[in-house]
C-alpha cells in the first residue's frame, strides 16, 4: 500500500511547516499594527515567525534627526496572527525582536493554531485536552480488537472479520477532573480491492476549571509524560495535543505546537506495543492513571526529591553514565531522607543534647586549646549517609537486587582499590559516588552504566511505590530486562 493511501487513525487539524501570516503587533498606545510575515512550526524547535514591513520602532530624537538602537526587544504573553489559510495563531510566552526598521522576528515557547480568532489581551482557556503519548497502549494494557475471525477449510462464504473491543475504553474521575482513554479508528471498507482498519490511542483530560494551553502543558501534560516514561523504562514522546471547550471528543479543537511535541500521531501495532515494557498494566492492576498523575502532581508540589530529581531524568535522552549514576543515587538518598525526616530530627535532638553534655564534661578535663579543638570538630549532627539510605531501601524492595550489584565491575574495582573484598555493595556505591564527586577516582563509562541500569530500576520501583502503585508493578519495574 502506498504511503498516501495509508489510513491514519488520528487526523490533526494542522500540519507542521511554514505558513504565510499577518501578525498583529502592539503599536504606540493601545494601537495594533498588521504586519505581513511567516510562521514556522517544526518538531524540535520553538515556534517562531518573521515580520516584514514597517515596524513600531522606538526612536530617539536628536535635534531634527531621529536615531534607534537595534535590535529592539519586547517580551509578550500573546502575539496573534491570521494565517493565509484563514486560520489563526497565538504565539505565547515569547520575545519580539526588531532587527531593522523593516524586519523583525518573534519566538514563543508555544503556538496554538485555531479556526477561531484569538484575543490579543489574554490566553484562551480550555476545559479539556486530547493527547497522544508514546507508550499509552502498553500502560493501559488493552487492545482495540477483541477477536478476529478467518475462514477455515473450503468455506462456502469465506469471511474475514474483526470485533472491536468494548473494554478498550477506560475512564477515571477524581474531584473536578476526568480522564478517558480510547482508540480512535479509521476504516477502509468500501474498496473492492482491499479492506483495512487501523487504531490509534487517545487520552482525554477534562477540568471543571478551564486552563490555558500553557497551564495544561505545565500542570498536566509534562508530568503525564514523565509518569509514562517512568512506567515504561525510557523517555516517551508527546505526539500531539489538541485543546477544546466542547464536551464531545470531536468538537472544535485547537492544536498546540512546542519544542517537545512531534505532531506525528501513529497507528498502534502489536510490534510497537510489545517493544515497550510497562511496569503498570492499568486494566490488570485495577489502577487509575488519573490517581497516579494527581499523586505525581502532589509530590512535585512539595518538591519530593525523587520526583524532582527523576522527573527530568525520565524524559531526558542520551545522558552520560556518570551523570545518570550520580543523579540516581541522589534521588535515592533524597527519598530516604524525605521519608525519614521526623526520625532524623529526633536523632538530631538527642545528638545535640549528648554533644552539649560531652563538651561540658570535657571543659573541666581539657586544656583550653584542646577543648577549643574538640568543640570545633565534634560533629554537630549525627551521621546520615548514602550507605545507610541504600541499605534501608535495598532491604525494603520486593525483589533482591544486591546479588546483581555484587557482580558489577564498578563494585569489584572499589573493593580492589580499598583492599576489602568483603565490602558491602552499599559502601562501595557510596565510595564511588564520593570519589566521582570529588574527582579523586574514575570509572569506565561501561562500568558506571552497568550499575546505573540497576539503580534506574530501583528508582522506578520506588517511584511507583510512593505514587501508590501495587507491589506487582514494583516487581515488574525491578525485573532484569531480557536480552
Amino acid at each position: 500500500m502506498s504511503a498516501d493511501k495509508e489510513p491514519a487513525a488520528v487526523k490533526l487539524p494542522f500540519s507542521a511547516g511554514e505558513y504565510l501570516c499577518t501578525w498583529v503587533v502592539p503599536g504606540s498606545g493601545d494601537s495594533r499594527l498588521e504586519i505581513p510575515g511567516m510562521l514556522t512550526v517544526e518538531t524540535g524547535k520553538y515556534p517562531w515567525g518573521v515580520l516584514y514591513g514597517k515596524m513600531p520602532i522606538e526612536w530617539t530624537l536628536s535635534g531634527e534627526s531621529r536615531m534607534a538602537a537595534f535590535p529592539q526587544r519586547r517580551s509578550f504573553d500573546t502575539l496573534t496572527g491570521r494565517l493565509s489559510t484563514g486560520a489563526y495563531v497565538a504565539l505565547m510566552n515569547g520575545e519580539l525582536a526588531y532587527w531593522f526598521e523593516t524586519q523583525g522576528r518573534a519566538t514563543g515557547a508555544f503556538a496554538v493554531l485555531s479556526q477561531e480568532e484569538f484575543s490579543d489581551d489574554e490566553h484562551r482557556k480550555y476545559t479539556s485536552i486530547e493527547v497522544q503519548i508514546e507508550g499509552l497502549e502498553a500502560v493501559t494494557g488493552v487492545a482495540p480488537i477483541a477477536r478476529t475471525k478467518s475462514p477455515t477449510g473450503k468455506a462456502a462464504d469465506p469471511t474475514w472479520a474483526a470485533t472491536v473491543n468494548d473494554e478498550a475504553n477506560l475512564k477515571w474521575e477524581a474531584g473536578a477532573h476526568e480522564m478517558s482513554f480510547w482508540y480512535n479508528g479509521s476504516f477502509r471498507s468500501f474498496d473492492a480491492y482491499e479492506f483495512r482498519m487501523v487504531f490509534g490511542p487517545v487520552l482525554r483530560l477534562t477540568s471543571a476549571t478551564p486552563l490555558t494551553a500553557v497551564d495544561w502543558w505545565l500542570e498536566w501534560i509534562r508530568p503525564l509524560r514523565q509518569l509514562i516514561s517512568l512506567m515504561t523504562t525510557a523517555p516517551r514522546d508527546v505526539r500531539y495535543v489538541l485543546a477544546s471547550n466542547g464536551v464531545e471528543p470531536r468538537s472544535h479543537r485547537d492544536q498546540l505546537f512546542g519544542w517537545d511535541i512531534t505532531q506525528e500521531p501513529v497507528n498502534s501495532t502489536r510490534a510497537a506495543v510489545e517493544d515497550i515494557p510497562s511496569s503498570v498494566n492499568l486494566r490488570a492492576d485495577g489502577v487509575s492513571l488519573l490517581d497516579l498523575l494527581m499523586k505525581w502532581q502532589e509530590l512535585a508540589a512539595v518538591r519530593h526529591p525523587l520526583i524532582e530529581t527523576y522527573g527530568t531524568m525520565a524524559t531526558t535522552k542520551d545522558q552520560h553514565p556518570r551523570s545518570r549514576f550520580l543523579l540516581l543515587l541522589q534521588a535515592l538518598e533524597g527519598l530516604h531522607g524525605f521519608e525519614n525526616k521526623a526520625k532524623f530530627e529526633r536523632k538530631v535532638d538527642g545528638h545535640s543534647t549528648a554533644r552539649a553534655e560531652t563538651l561540658e564534661r570535657a571543659k573541666e578535663l581539657l586544656a583550653p586549646e584542646d577543648y577549643k579543638f574538640i568543640d570545633a570538630y565534634l560533629m554537630k549532627f549525627p551521621p546520615q549517609g548514602l550507605q545507610d539510605a541504600l541499605i534501608a531501601i535495598f532491604k525494603s524492595l520486593p525483589v533482591d537486587i544486591v546479588p546483581e550489584l555484587e557482580k558489577c565491575e564498578l563494585v569489584a574495582q572499589v573493593r580492589s582499590e580499598n583492599s576489602d573484598q568483603g565490602m558491602r555493595v552499599e559502601t562501595a556505591l557510596q565510595k564511588a559516588r564520593n570519589s566521582l564527586s570529588h574527582g579523586t577516582s574514575a570509572f569506565a563509562p561501561d562500568a558506571l552504566d552497568e550499575v546505573a541500569q540497576i539503580l534506574d530500576r530501583v528508582v522506578r520501583a520506588e517511584g511507583l511505590r510512593v505514587l501508590g502503585a501495587p507491589v506487582a508493578a514494583q516487581e515488574r519495574a525491578l525485573k532484569k530486562p531480557e536480552r
